[in-house]
């Protein structure tokens, strides 16, 4: 009766053994899946003026799906002392067929002046494009527009 006894032990502990892999393995899967399902992607936009007289750029860092978060670096850089400042600011496309237009940025005016601003997008409709619009401080802006833009 001893061995009988020792099979079922042993039985005993080999099924438990393999509900707590399989509860392991569950568990590190499904703390897996939310870093993969947001998974960070980098977004870069940049356009030049027709003129050449100015520079602007944006990096999207962080979240796509399915709301959109990122850090965001935005930049402008003036190549001449024309009195022109230049402005950036950027749109988004949004999942819900809406578009958002945030707020203009104004570059410092100048030779060689660069301008930076770190801030945070976050769009809870989802992107489907990013847009980067820029263009210049004066009323003669029109000839002075360029724009960038990417699918998320």
């Amino acid at each position: 009766m001893k061995p009988r006894r020792a099979r079922k032990s042993h039985k005993r502990h080999i099924t438990t053994f393999a509900a707590l892999g399989l509860t392991t393995v569950a568990a590190a899967t499904s703390l897996a899946a939310p870093a993969q399902a947001a998974a960070n992607v980098v977004i870069t936009l940049r356009c030049d003026g027709p003129h050449n007289t100015y520079s602007v750029g944006a990096t999207l860092s962080g979240s796509g799906a399915p709301t959109a978060k990122y850090n965001v670096t935005i930049w402008t850089y003036d190549k001449f002392d024309d009195t022109r400042a230049p402005m950036v600011r950027l749109m988004s496309s949004n999942q819900d067929s809406t578009t958002t237009n945030y707020p203009w940025r104004t570059g410092d005016q100048g030779h060689a002046l660069q301008s930076n601003w770190y801030t945070t997008l976050q769009q809870p409709k989802g992107l489907r494009l990013i847009f980067i619009e820029a263009k210049v401080n004066t009323s003669d802006w029109v000839s002075y527009q360029c724009t960038d833009y990417a699918s998320k």
